[in-house]
């Protein structure tokens, strides 16, 4: 496999040659397929529809889930193709009126379905429990016992009507801000180191940010907060209605506040989330120890945001081709054996990697996919060794869905968010203890061991400081507080000098990037980062000395069988215990002991 073409221009999709791009045919092989299947829709939905009023008995309750069931695989497999196509080229119209469509779809048939859980609910928990003891029905238990648990914040089957057919409505914004950033903003030009001009898009932002030249860096850093400045108060009015939603909804079913109707499913205590943030809050000294050696070592009479991911040994900054990514990342997962390492080799020969970015293509990256495809990996590559660092996490995603896929049966495959950073992050650990391990000069060692104290910065501390503010985000809303681009700049700029500390001369700007984290618009999501980064050391240290492979494997094709704490508790790390924490920051201080060592500077 060979690199995309060097280039400063961002080629349009048309250009990108089909190896580097992901094969959807195991999918649908043409539009013709899916619209096909949209088709069949109807006919799936009626089995589903015509047993309302009926669920009487186990063969009645088992007779519809199965419905469900086969009409949920469809479903699934129609929005994935959707928003695969629609990503890989968010610009293009019929790849939005796709989306669109089966997004519509999705609400509607939400709505028509609304009935099930209140009916199931309307029988004795006694009657329910029986029920779910009968063979028929032994797949299906994990989902009685969800419904048993939610039945607090049930409502009658006419409301829950209505919620549902609000979805789509509710959800807007979010995708409003999706098509604003990837398909409708637009950044000029930077001035190069040598006077020529740079493209700047999302997908270029880090590779600017990472240039040893401070005047490209601080271009880059003012041209694009510059952007979502000039779209500051449509985004807070984007941003504004999300929360409202998120508040909604949890007061619809009768939780005490947003945060803990967005944990309530994961079965999270807000103490972990709340404790997450005070320990990071007490690693804090630690962290500006961090940044002043940052300082030191870039020779900067000031240390501003815009510093933040040069590197610190320019001469290590080498290209990684994507074939190199791909050793590297296939050697380093070496420790989870033989099933792991054939389902790598299927990722890279079936093309389930999308690799360059091209025109129009959705900034980032993911894994996706569903029951029935691949688990599909978007990337947007340019050579440097953090898109190596992303293929590793986002091939941990995609083997733990593949695994739990072949583990466990369709209503308990889908596992939980927050075990998926886990299985992420270990990886890249992995990654990065494989390159420390390989006889190379003590500045390539600098190298990596600055690039382990960026993942705690950008995994552990930055989170954090995002799960700070999308709590702040949801209490100001519920106490009633609007959030204005005005309010929400000076609140964020605020939060980020608490968390960089009095070393750092924030520059101004930094109080705009709220703007530019889709994040914030996933419901109380951006912890679960950091909680995973914290598991997943001790995973990765284990699996690194050949010890409890055999458990985290079990953890990856656990699914959704078990509640996520109690799922990473059964393979060795219990996440209500503060002390997985202060291990993880204490591991910071390590390293960063190492880098201090390796880099050997003086005192100031």
């Amino acid at each position: 496999m060979n690199s995309a073409p060097e280039n400063h221009a961002v080629p349009p999709r048309s250009a990108v040659p089909a190896a580097l791009t992901w094969d959807l045919d195991p999918l649908y092989s043409a539009p013709e397929a899916w619209e096909a299947d949209f088709a069949r829709l109807d006919d799936l939905a009626a089995p589903v529809l015509a047993l309302q009023g009926q669920l009487d008995s186990a063969a009645a309750v088992a007779k519809l889930l199965d419905a469900e069931t086969a009409l949920d695989r469809v479903l699934e497999k129609l929005h994935v193709y959707a928003h695969l196509r629609h990503d890989e080229d968010t610009a293009d119209d019929a790849n939005q009126v796709r989306e669109a469509r089966i997004r519509a779809r999705y609400a509607e048939l939400a709505a028509q379905c609304a009935w099930i859980t209140p009916e199931l609910l309307a029988h004795p928990e006694e009657e329910i429990r029986a029920w779910m003891e009968s063979p028929e029905l032994k797949d299906c238990r994990r989902t009685l016992l969800k419904v048993l648990r939610n039945k607090p914040h049930v409502l009658s089957a006419a409301e829950e009507t209505l919620l549902a057919r609000g979805a789509e409505v509710l959800a807007a914004s979010e995708q409003t801000y999706g098509l604003l950033t990837n398909a409708d903003m637009a950044f000029p030009d930077i001035p190069g180191p040598d006077g020529q001009p740079l493209p700047l898009t999302e997908g270029t932002y880090r590779a600017h940010l990472e240039n040893p030249d401070r005047g490209v860096r601080k271009a880059a850093f003012e041209t694009l907060l510059g952007g979502y400045g000039k779209l500051q108060n449509t985004v807070a009015s984007t941003l504004s209605a999300t929360v409202k939603a998120h508040v909604f909804m949890a007061q619809a079913r009768k939780f005490p506040s947003a945060l803990e109707a967005a944990l309530f499913d994961d079965q999270v205590p807000v103490a972990v989330y709340d404790g997450l943030i005070a320990a990071t809050h007490e690693a804090l000294p630690a962290f500006h120890r961090y940044l002043d050696l940052r300082k030191r070592a870039l020779g900067l009479p000031d240390l501003d945001m815009y510093d933040l991911y040069a590197p610190l040994v320019p001469s290590c900054a080498a290209k990684v081709p994507m074939a190199e990514a791909r050793e590297w990342v296939q050697a380093a997962c070496g420790p989870l054996g033989e099933e792991y390492g054939a389902a790598l080799q299927t990722a890279f020969d079936a093309r389930w990697i999308d690799w360059p970015e091209n025109k129009g293509k959705r900034s980032g990256a993911y894994s996706s996919g569903c029951y029935d495809s691949p688990p599909y990996l978007l990337l947007n590559y340019h050579d440097r060794l953090d898109d190596a660092f992303t293929l590793a996490h986002e091939l941990g995603h995609s083997i733990h869905t593949w695994m739990s896929n072949r583990a466990q049966p369709h209503r308990t495959a889908h596992y939980p968010i927050f075990l998926a950073e886990i299985a992420s992050t270990v990886n890249e650990l992995l990654l990065t203890h494989h390159l420390l391990a390989r006889k190379g000069d003590a500045a390539f060692r600098a190298h990596l061991l600055n690039h382990l104290c960026d993942s705690f910065k950008g995994t552990v501390f930055r989170q954090t400081m995002f799960a700070e503010f999308e709590r702040d985000l949801h209490r100001w809303e519920e106490e009633g507080t609007p959030l204005t681009a005005e309010f929400l700049r000076g609140q964020y700029y605020e939060l980020n000098k608490k968390y960089y500390g009095p070393g750092l001369a924030a520059h101004e700007s930094i109080g705009l990037e709220w703007s530019r984290i889709p994040h914030f618009y996933y419901d109380f999501y951006v912890y679960k980062y950091a909680t995973s980064f914290c598991a997943a050391l001790v995973f990765a240290r284990r699996l690194r000395a050949g010890e409890g492979v055999d458990a985290y494997l079990g953890l990856l094709r656990s699914g959704s069988s078990r509640d996520p704490l109690d799922a990473v508790a059964a393979a060795g790390v219990d996440l209500r215990d503060a002390g997985v924490l202060r291990e993880a920051f204490a591991d910071f201080g390590a390293v960063l002991a190492d880098l201090e060592a390796a880099l050997a500077l003086p005192e100031k």
